[in-house]
């Protein structure tokens, strides 16, 4: 299990003879924006509290980490990995020595994760021998819910729209001033069709190539 180093319980779990080295990444990790720890997949870091959890089904015990690529902003801020479906979980457990156990019954993962694992069928997990991943994943939350253990739910991740570099590096908006009052383009005008313009390169103070536009759709007779 890894959790954010900004997590709550990270410093009330973590054992005195852990404590210096998990400070020490905290303190590192606050220097880091959650856009570039994200971006970063190459680099493998992270602390080992020394705490461990229990499996809610099988009750062995779970060591449990912080790793800076769990944010505490998304969902609960806490991960419980199954490094043989996906990559970053596979690459840290590999890093620290982590045991990998195969959930996937046929499938290969002596190299890298298994990304594929809506088509495969479950092993090694008990009372979910043998079912589709999909239904495995209902089954094992349906338990969750019944011990009281947890719930389902659905988080939504929605992503920076990057125009930057699109449609002459701006995305055209349908807003126009007139004696710095907004107007709207009218209906019939749209989708914004963008000028000509002889070079597709940034002006001379920097301006992207729609300044060197003379004319534009606003400027309709």
């Amino acid at each position: 299990m890894t959790l954010a180093p900004e997590h709550e319980l990270v410093t009330k779990i973590t054992i005195p003879e852990q404590k210096n080295e998990v400070e020490s990444y905290i303190e590192a990790t606050a220097k880091r924006s959650e856009r570039d720890r994200m971006a970063d997949v190459k680099s493998i870091t992270g602390a080992f509290t020394g705490a461990y959890g229990e499996h809610p089904f099988t009750k062995e015990p779970i060591p449990i980490w912080i790793g800076d690529y769990v944010l505490a902003g998304y969902g609960t801020g806490a991960l419980m990995s199954v490094p043989c479906g996906d990559q970053r979980d596979y690459d840290f457990a590999k890093h620290f020595g982590i045991d990998i156990p195969n959930i996937f019954e046929g499938i290969d993962i002596s190299e890298e994760a298994f990304a594929d694992k809506e088509k495969t069928v479950i092993t090694n997990s008990d009372f979910l021998n043998g079912l589709p991943y999909k239904k495995a994943v209902k089954k094992a939350i349906a338990e969750l819910e019944k011990l009281g253990q947890g719930e389902g739910k659905i988080n939504y991740r929605l992503r920076d729209a990057v125009f930057s570099r699109q449609r002459y590096w701006g995305e055209p908006f349908p807003v126009y001033y007139v004696d710095g009052m907004p107007q709207m383009i009218a209906d019939e005008h749209l989708p914004i069709k963008l000028p000509e313009v002889e070079k597709y390169l940034p002006t001379e103070t920097g301006e992207p190539p729609l300044g060197n536009a003379t004319e534009w759709a606003w400027d309709l007779k």
